[in-house]
């Protein structure tokens, strides 16, 4: 995928760097198609998102950015998002392992507490359900703490569960908090969870989108300590594996062309439609990628994350690996995982893509 485009736009960058605007302008601009369609090649479609974001540092319009999942599109980032699940398998597989891991914590205890960061609609919460209910062990009582900054997602995962609960042979109740994490005190998390025997927490594609400014990347480790400091029996953590948090251009755009030119390869042998797939490419992950290059660093919302770094916070924080499952891992012939404890890799290629953490705190009861 490092193509004589890719040596274009990094060379393009370096000029950045140096500000050369007026010589970037045109070689950026020289990339970019006059029309894209089902038919543009997967390689050439990301060139072009690429340098589609990058003109907009040469024409310095950077523009404060918005969390691209609270925002309104005429089809909504979370929708498309279902539709990548479906096309891209270690997005589904990553949930399957999350949930064995916070089902494990769950089931041996008679009243529990889930505290799910970035609920969406549900979708994860409902499938964590469906494998209690296949073997509850001692649990009677569930807590859900369903933390989600989108309304109508909000509402339509607490309609969800409550509408699945009675079939259930365990109770359940759901205390919605629609509030960005990074913003929800600690006192009203503690007040949601009450007096319960045990917490698990879970986030899902959640924590790469907390906003720092430049140089305060810090703040998702103390963000973990406060998780720490609930004492969970598990957390669990889904994250996307790729630099993008560095303010560094050039290793961004080098991260970018890595992860999405891989995943777009990846989406190309699936079975999705054309449309599908190029729904998800140009849409979907054009939207990621014109943020991650084309927004301000100071309001910039995907800011992935090598699973180097999120290991380190973990143990920062003070979390330890979980371990003691024999975990059920299910992919394609042309997909790999790499199961250590604590974390799991899902790959294509010589890529990993998607990484799972589950952490527990050395003082859970």
């Amino acid at each position: 995928i490092f193509d004589d485009r890719y040596k274009i736009i990094l060379s393009a960058c370096q000029d950045l760097r140096l500000r050369r605007e007026q010589l970037v302008g045109p070689v950026i601009a020289g990339q970019i198609l006059g029309a894209v369609d089902m038919d543009v090649p997967s390689d050439r479609l990301l060139s072009h998102i690429v340098a589609e974001a990058l003109l907009r540092r040469v024409d310095r319009e950077l523009l404060p950015g918005k969390n691209i999942y609270l925002q309104s599109f005429e089809i909504a980032q979370i929708d498309l998002f279902d539709v990548a699940r479906r096309l891209i398998p270690q997005i589904p597989q990553s949930y399957a392992i999350a949930n064995q891991h916070l089902a494990s914590a769950l089931r041996g205890l008679e009243t529990a507490a889930l505290l799910e960061i970035g609920a969406g609609k549900g979708s994860q919460l409902l499938a964590l359900l469906r494998v209690l209910a296949a073997a509850p062990g001692r649990l009677q009582h569930l807590r859900i703490v369903a933390l989600e900054p989108a309304g109508a997602s909000l509402l339509e995962a607490q309609a969800a569960i409550e509408a699945l609960a009675p079939s259930l042979p365990f109770g359940v109740e759901v205390r919605p908090l629609r509030v960005l994490f990074e913003r929800c005190p600690v006192p009203l998390l503690q007040d949601a969870i009450g007096g319960v025997h045990g917490l698990a927490i879970n986030a899902a594609f959640t924590l790469h989108h907390t906003g720092h400014a430049p140089g305060e990347q810090e703040l998702r480790t103390q963000l973990l300590r406060q998780l720490a400091g609930l004492r969970p029996r598990v957390l669990t953590l889904i994250e996307p594996n790729a630099n993008h948090d560095t303010e560094v251009l050039t290793r961004r755009v080098h991260s970018c062309w890595e992860h999405f030119g891989t995943v777009f390869d990846l989406i190309d042998q699936s079975d999705g439609t054309p449309l599908e797939k190029f729904a998800i490419k140009e849409v979907f992950f054009g939207r990621e990628v014109r943020d991650i290059l084309g927004t301000s660093d100071v309001f910039r919302c995907e800011r992935h994350e090598p699973y180097e770094s999120w290991l380190l916070r973990l143990t920062k924080a003070g979390l330890r690996p979980a371990s003691g499952i024999e975990l059920s891992i299910t992919l394609p012939d042309y997909c790999w995982a790499i199961v250590r404890d604590g974390l799991v890799r899902l790959g294509y290629q010589g890529v990993p893509l998607i990484a799972v953490f589950a952490y527990r705190s050395p003082e859970a009861p």
